[in-house]
C-alpha cells in the first residue's frame, strides 16, 4: 500500500512538473514575438491644438482613414492650445511604441521640440506647416496640408469682384487675425492684403486684431468696433469661428449689408452662406488633409518612403456654387 501511495504522489508531482513547464513555454513565446505577425496593430499618435469644429472634422478622416486598415490603430489627444501637453503627448506616443506620430501643431516655433521628442519615430504635420527650414532638414518628417497664402488670395479674389465698380477703391476693411505668430495666420493675413493692394485698392486699417480663430472672442470684440462708429466696407476673418462670430455682432447692429469672408467652409460656414449672412469662405478640405496624413503615416510606419509636402487645394464657396459643397 505505501509502495503505491508513493507511486501516485511521483506520478502527481511529474504531471505538475509537466503543467508548470508548459505554462513557462508560452510566457516566453509571447515575450519574444517579433511583433511583425500579420495581425499587429500599426499604432499611429494623433495631437491635436485644439478640437474647433474644422479641426474635429479633420480628426474624425484620420479616424476614418485608418479604420480602412484592418491593423491600424490611432490613439489621439487633443493639446487644448498647450504646448507643454502637446510634447507630453509626443512623449506618450513614444512609449506606446507608436509607428509614426501625425501633429497638428500648437505653435509652429515647436517644430523642433517636436522633433526631438518623437527621436527616430516618423513625423507627419498637418494643417499648420511647420518651420520649414526644420522641417527640410528632417529625414523623417512630412507635411500634409494646404498652401495658407492661397487662402487670403482667393479671399481677395472675391472681394475684388465684390468691389470692382466701387468708385475711389478704397476699403476700408476690419480684420480678425488667427493667433499669432502661427504660420498660417501670418500667411493668410499677407496674401488678402497684398492681391487686393496688387488688384488696385487701397486699404485703409479701422481694425485689426486677433480673435484667436474664437468666436465668442471674435463677436466681443467686433461688438466694441462697432461702437466706435468708425465706417468700415468689408469684415475678414482668418477663419469661420471669427467670420461668425463677427456676423453675430452684426446682427445685434442691423448691420448684415456688410460683406463677412472667412475661411474654411465649415457646416455653419456654409448655413451662413445659404442664410446670405456670409460673404463667401474658402474651403479648406479637412477631410483631405486628415486623410492625406493618415496616408502618409501609415506608409512611414512601415518605412515606406513618402513625399515631404501633401498639398491640398482650396477653393473658394459663395452662394453662386454652394450646392457643391452641401
Amino acid at each position: 500500500m505505501k509502495r503505491f501511495l508513493a507511486l501516485l504522489f511521483t506520478c502527481i508531482l511529474t504531471g505538475a512538473l509537466f503543467v508548470g513547464c508548459g505554462g513557462k513555454a508560452t510566457t516566453t513565446d509571447n515575450s519574444v514575438d517579433d511583433g511583425k505577425g500579420e495581425n499587429e496593430k500599426i499604432k499611429i499618435g494623433l495631437t491635436m491644438s485644439s478640437r474647433d469644429q474644422f479641426l474635429s472634422t479633420l480628426e474624425t478622416a484620420v479616424k476614418d482613414a485608418a479604420k480602412k486598415q484592418d491593423n491600424a490603430e490611432i490613439i489621439a489627444f487633443d493639446a487644448e492650445n498647450d504646448i507643454q501637453k502637446q510634447l507630453s503627448h509626443i512623449s506618450s506616443f513614444v512609449s506606446q511604441d507608436c509607428g509614426a506620430i501625425i501633429v497638428n501643431l500648437v505653435n509652429t516655433d515647436t517644430t523642433e521640440e517636436i522633433l526631438k521628442a518623437a527621436g527616430d519615430v516618423p513625423v507627419v504635420f498637418v494643417n499648420r506647416l511647420p518651420n520649414q527650414p526644420i522641417l527640410e532638414e528632417s529625414d523623417n518628417s512630412s507635411f500634409v496640408g494646404s498652401d495658407e497664402y492661397e487662402a487670403g488670395q482667393l479671399q481677395a479674389k472675391y472681394l475684388t469682384e465684390y468691389f470692382k465698380d466701387k468708385d475711389d477703391k478704397e476699403i476700408n476693411y476690419v480684420l480678425f487675425m488667427g493667433t499669432l505668430g502661427l504660420q498660417h495666420t501670418n500667411a493668410r493675413t499677407k496674401a488678402v492684403k497684398e492681391t487686393l493692394e496688387e488688384n488696385g485698392f487701397t486699404l485703409v486699417k479701422q481694425f485689426e486684431d486677433t480673435a484667436e480663430f474664437d468666436r465668442a472672442k471674435a463677436m466681443a470684440k467686433m461688438q466694441q468696433f462697432i461702437g466706435t462708429g468708425k465706417p468700415f466696407d468689408v469684415v475678414i476673418g482668418n477663419n469661420d469661428e471669427m467670420a461668425l462670430g463677427a456676423i453675430e455682432a452684426l446682427k445685434s447692429a442691423n448691420r448684415l449689408e456688410v460683406p463677412v469672408v472667412g475661411i474654411d467652409a465649415t457646416a455653419n460656414a456654409l448655413a451662413a452662406i445659404e442664410a446670405e449672412e456670409m460673404a463667401c469662405s474658402v474651403f479648406q478640405d479637412a477631410g483631405g488633409q486628415g486623410s492625406g496624413a493618415f496616408d502618409f503615416a501609415y506608409k512611414m510606419a512601415q518605412g515606406e518612403k513618402v513625399d515631404k509636402y501633401g498639398w491640398i487645394p482650396f477653393k473658394i464657396v459663395s452662394l453662386d456654387n454652394l450646392a457643391d459643397f452641401k
